[in-house]
């Protein structure tokens, strides 16, 4: 453990506060700051010193870059969580172990600190307490969740105990912090003048989040109530907008790390990954057919019991959220005219998956281009016809842009209450009410009505609010650990991925497309999709049938073993430390 855990006290000058840089390197040193052999001798160090808890690097997402859940997959090749596959040397959970400890480490320095000081007022000292404890009982919150039983401890270590430290229960940790968060909602403020911080309300989130990833739905009902009832957080009135790179710091933000292209900090792993081929990008990450079919048709069905579902035109009269998140194609409601050969406008040039639709409209400079999106023109265009529109907007097409890193926002703390709730079977007015909020908001900027959720049956309710926090929740970090605490990772992550048939690809836009796509799909008239995949009773599509009857084709076969609902202790740190038992499977 010595290298994450016995570490050297070193601070970085955050540009504008909190304006931060997760490419920047972490053993940077502040000349302004007090190193870990000083004591800290004004106000303005001890901001400093903790604005470092707010570096990107510390708050890790599961399943946005790498690919880990159904929700999204990058071609055919697999991440090594659906490969199953995972060991102790797993690059993802190594690095999260790695910079999770140097964060609770630096924390620490400062806790230290403060307990020692004599330069901070009351208020001002146990003001930053509140959000030292706030930040440390975050970075454990993460380990826990993904590691289970890890080295746990409340003050510096020496060299020494550092190589002998042993693992502590998760639920003797949990008890720990919660407390934290507690003293962190009693001692922050519910909102800032100027630079943002923690807050009260963030406090009161992310003790949610925790007590329901570990099954604690008092606790968990309790903490989302209460960041409820500081009245401080709406909902976005759109949907679509609250995740572009210009809605900063929304009313339905509780907590986030800003990002700012005038200072460099940005968003630019991978960007062009998630690019359509027309706009310069890659278009080799790309949403699953799992995502696509899971959302709700408009009149609140699933789309294999809804008459609304037309196979052929996928995205017709379902879920706002759907056209969000997924860039449309075909007729997307009675009466527009289109048809599913139609492709819809993105970022102004059209997105069209169909083989046939070797020609699509520049709206910008009102001309037709060659269609990189279609696979009869680019043989790496999207594996599945499908490509992410949430948070997508023109400015990406630099290769860099600045969307707020949300941790946590309103619409989450409403679906965790209502979860909460619902699994205590404490179902009253305010569950429904929490769920048709975020399903209100779902479909104020479109045609249809918000279909409410009535029903008071638990089954039902657990239903509905599991497919709700994926419709609502989905790209943003947080479909893994659902599938996770839901013990439902082996059935979702157990299978195939899936694409379109293959068809020949050629640039010359007067050469007509050919292959099993075009003999097997187009030519019947069935495209996109040749029949209407069966949804089972956990929200999960099977497209069984479509594979069957020779409709789709497999792209790479998907495992998760029981071992890896939790994460592996990283060998290097066992060779360091031979008290480190290791979860078992590994």
């Amino acid at each position: 453990m010595r290298k994450y855990i016995f570490n050297t006290y070193y601070t970085f000058l955050i540009l504008g506060g909190l304006l931060l840089n997760s490419c920047t390197e972490l053993d940077l040193v502040q000349q302004d700051a007090a190193s870990s052999a000083t004591w800290y001798q004004s106000k303005d160090q001890f901001r400093q010193s903790l604005n470092e808890g707010y570096r990107e690097v510390f708050w890790p997402l599961d399943e946005v870059y790498e690919g880990m859940d159904d929700d999204w997959q990058r071609r055919d090749v697999l991440n090594a969580v659906k490969a199953g596959n995972i060991s102790s040397e797993y690059a993802k959970s190594n690095t999260d172990w790695s910079n999770l400890y140097k964060g609770i480490a630096r924390v620490l320095k400062v806790v230290n600190q403060l307990e020692n000081q004599t330069v901070l007022n009351e208020v001002e000292a146990s003001q930053f307490m509140g959000e030292a404890n706030f930040l440390r009982a975050s970075f454990y919150s993460y380990l826990i969740t993904h590691f289970g039983d890890v080295p746990f401890y409340e003050e510096e270590l020496t060299v020494d105990e550092s190589f002998v430290v042993e693992r502590t229960s998760k639920e003797t940790i949990k008890q720990k912090l919660y407390e934290y968060y507690d003293n962190a909602a009693a001692n922050l403020p519910v909102s800032y003048n100027g630079l943002k911080y923690a807050t009260k309300g963030a406090a009161y989130a992310m003790k949610a989040r925790l007590a329901l990833y570990m099954g604690d739905y008092e606790i968990a009902a309790a903490a989302a109530q209460n960041c409820m009832d500081l009245n401080e957080y709406e909902l976005y009135p759109n949907y679509a907008e609250l995740f572009a790179p210009t809605t900063k710091n929304s009313v339905e933000t509780i907590f986030h790390i800003p990002r700012n292209t005038d200072l460099n900090i940005i968003r630019n792993d991978n960007v062009r990954d998630f690019l359509p081929r027309n706009h310069g990008g890659y278009a080799g990450r790309n949403p699953t057919w799992e995502l696509l079919a899971s959302y709700e048709c408009t009149d609140g069905l699933p789309i294999d019991e809804s008459p609304l579902f037309d196979p052929q035109n996928p995205f017709k009269n379902r879920d706002p959220r759907l056209l969000a998140t997924i860039a449309p194609f075909g007729s997307l409601e009675d009466g527009d005219g289109l048809a599913p050969d139609s492709g819809s406008n993105f970022m102004d040039i059209e997105y069209n998956p169909h083989p046939e639709a070797k020609l699509v409209r520049d709206y910008e400079n009102n001309v037709d281009v060659r269609n990189q999106d279609t696979r009869s023109v680019g043989a790496f265009a999207a594996f599945n016809g499908l490509v992410f529109k949430k948070g997508v907007t023109k400015d990406w097409k630099d290769y860099r842009t600045d969307p707020d890193l949300i941790i946590v926002r309103y619409a989450d703390v409403l679906l965790m209450y209502a979860e909460a709730k619902i699994e205590l079977n404490q179902i009253n007015q305010s569950v429904l009410n929490a769920l048709n909020a975020v399903r209100d908001r779902a479909y104020a900027n479109s045609s249809f009505v918000n279909p409410e959720i009535t029903t008071t049956n638990q089954e039902e309710l657990r239903y509905k609010v599991r497919n709700e926090r994926r419709a609502e929740l989905a790209f943003e970090g947080r479909r893994y650990m659902d599938l996770i605490r839901w013990k439902l990772a082996e059935k979702a992550l157990t299978g195939f991925t899936y694409g379109l048939l293959n068809v020949t690809a050629d640039a010359n836009t007067d050469v007509a497309p050919s292959g099993p796509l075009m003999s097997d799909l187009v030519d019947k008239d069935l495209w996109f999709w040749g029949e209407t995949p069966e949804i089972d009773e956990d929200g999960l599509p099977d497209f069984t049938g479509l594979l069957n009857a020779g409709y789709c084709r497999t792209l790479n076969v998907i495992t998760f073993p029981e071992r890896q609902y939790l994460f592996p202790i990283p060998e290097e740190d066992r060779l360091l430390n031979p008290n480190l038992t290791q979860n078992s499977g590994y």
